[in-house]
């Protein structure tokens, strides 16, 4: 037997849900320009002069914005055959990614003492100014 107050509560839930897809769906299929606009408005693009293609020079910038990725790719490999070189670590699944000199470590160790370990080895690779230790103890890993 439904309770007549769980009954009222449900079609007012029916009533207030569709009411509300119709505001969304007018919000889609209006196309009256009266009406403000909600939220904000994208400006319309530029269009290029006519007849005017311009093509920018390669610059000093284009060259150092390249060779960024490849030091912090260099960096994070520095970093991984550090890892791989210890021991202990080398069994664990750790992995290293940098980004201007900081190191971040991800993945797991199977203790305290082996997370603490990698993150001293990864921070003496010269050119590792800090080092962010996100490994995860997992006993067993």
């Amino acid at each position: 037997m439904k309770s007549p107050v769980v009954s009222a509560l449900a079609a007012a839930a029916l009533v207030l849900g569709l009411s509300g897809c119709d505001w969304i769906k007018s919000l889609w299929t209006s196309g009256d320009a009266a009406k403000p606009a909600i939220g904000t408005l994208a400006q319309p693009a530029t269009q290029p002069a006519e007849g005017k293609i311009e093509v920018a020079a390669p610059g000093p910038s284009r060259s150092t914005e390249a060779a960024k990725p490849d030091e912090d790719s260099e960096l994070a490999e520095k970093v991984k055959s550090a890892l791989g070189d210890d021991p202990v670590l080398r069994m664990l699944a750790i992995d290293a990614a940098a980004s201007g000199g900081v190191v971040t470590l991800h993945g797991t160790a199977n203790t305290l003492a082996n997370r603490e370990r990698a993150g001293r080895v990864a921070s003496a690779v010269p050119g590792v100014k800090s080092v962010k230790n996100q490994l995860v103890i997992v006993a067993g890993s």
